[in-house]
């Protein structure tokens, strides 16, 4: 992952940095990670390897997700928003805002992840940081961070998009891009996925306001209707769905589907609304958005399913990995410790794959030769 490094001492560094990402059990500070490899003297050497290097971070990524797409064979790639609290004013990107999720205002850094998932391992290989315009009009702040002149507000480009479409020039197998934009802009997110002929599967909260597509082609006038309205309908298709095994049958889930635009206007995409009701639910509570119209809404929904495997996997591996970890202040020392967090992160998971396949299959033994 590594040898695109230009110099021996930074591959060495870089070494020094993964092994101390995966054998801290504290958090993985600068300090701490230099403790396990010399001390005061190496803590600044992988300070300025990491804050004031001149090394690329994009080509270890390309050769992280390039050997990933091949060990994952991934169904489909999941951006993963990540909230991060900070005390302080100068870590770059930081910034006061309200956080759902805790109900209040908080100071926090916001981010975007982008992972290779399928249905029992993901991992990330791509990261972009949430840069507001207020926050990248302040000249000095800039300055302090070092942020190159080229980088552009989230504003013009929703982070949740661009994490996701700048893979498209990694010599990747094209997959399906899943995101959880229930906080995100739908319309935004929907129109820069198409532009791109990206398909895509958005989790979407119910009160996202959609159009009938059924309504527009019988000429009947056209109203905003609310998601979770959609999907309860009458008139939507129905289907079963195996949800969890949990005995011999398993658990199915009742899934809905239903054609939908966002606006009534000439070339505006055709969507498809898919909600899950699961077992034991008496409401649809999980609703998604996609593009891929021809596509059976079970796969839909197996595919919007394959956040919650990136969730556990962010908090059982990528956590402990240094994902939220990052101390410094620069633009690109935050990048520069996130593609090492996620090279540690893969060791890991790519590890449990190999363990996996080394398995005998359930039933019978392995055979020595």
């Amino acid at each position: 992952m590594l040898m695109s490094l230009p110099r021996r001492d930074q591959r060495e560094n870089g070494e020094l940095y993964v092994s101390g990402l995966l054998s801290l059990t504290s958090r993985k500070s600068m300090r701490s990670i230099a403790s396990t490899c010399g001390g005061g003297a190496v803590e600044q050497r992988l300070h300025h390897f990491i804050s004031k290097s001149s090394w690329d971070w994009v080509p270890v990524r390309r050769a992280l997700a390039a050997d990933l797409d091949q060990a994952l064979d991934p169904l489909a790639w999941v951006v993963k928003p990540m909230v991060v609290i900070k005390a302080g004013e100068h870590t770059v990107g930081v910034t006061e805002s309200f956080v759902p999720q805790m109900g209040r205002v908080v100071n926090n850094q916001r981010a975007y992840s982008l992972w290779l998932a399928n249905d029992t391992h993901s991992t990330p290989v791509n990261s972009r940081l949430r840069l507001c315009a207020a926050w990248l009009a302040d000249a000095e702040r800039r300055r302090r961070a070092e942020i190159p002149p080229g980088i552009i507000a989230d504003d013009d480009v929703p982070s949740a998009a661009a994490v996701a479409l700048e893979l498209r020039g990694w010599g990747l197998r094209p997959r399906p891009v899943v995101a959880e934009a229930r906080e995100e802009d739908v319309t935004a997110l929907v129109g820069h996925f198409s532009a791109a002929g990206v398909p895509f599967v958005l989790r979407i909260g119910g009160a996202t306001r959609l159009i009938p597509r059924r309504a527009m082609r019988e000429g009947r006038a056209v109203r905003m209707v609310s998601a979770q309205h959609l999907a309860e309908g009458a008139d939507v298709r129905s289907s079963q769905v195996r949800w969890a095994a949990t005995g011999p049958d398993g658990q199915t889930a009742r899934v809905t589907s239903t054609d939908v635009v966002l606006s009534p206007g000439p070339g505006t995409p055709l969507l498809r609304l898919v909600g899950a009701q699961r077992p034991g639910d008496r409401r649809t509570r999980e609703l998604w958005l996609s593009n891929m119209t021809e596509a059976p809404a079970g796969l839909v929904v197996r595919l919007g399913r394959l956040t919650e495997r990136v969730d556990r996997d962010f908090t059982d591996i990528g956590t402990k990995t240094g994902a939220t970890d990052f101390e410094g202040r620069t633009f690109a020392g935050w990048h520069r410790h996130t593609t090492l967090s996620a090279v540690a992160q893969a060791i890991v998971t790519v590890s449990a794959v190999r363990d996996q396949a080394l398995e005998p299959p359930r039933g019978e033994s392995l055979q020595y030769v």
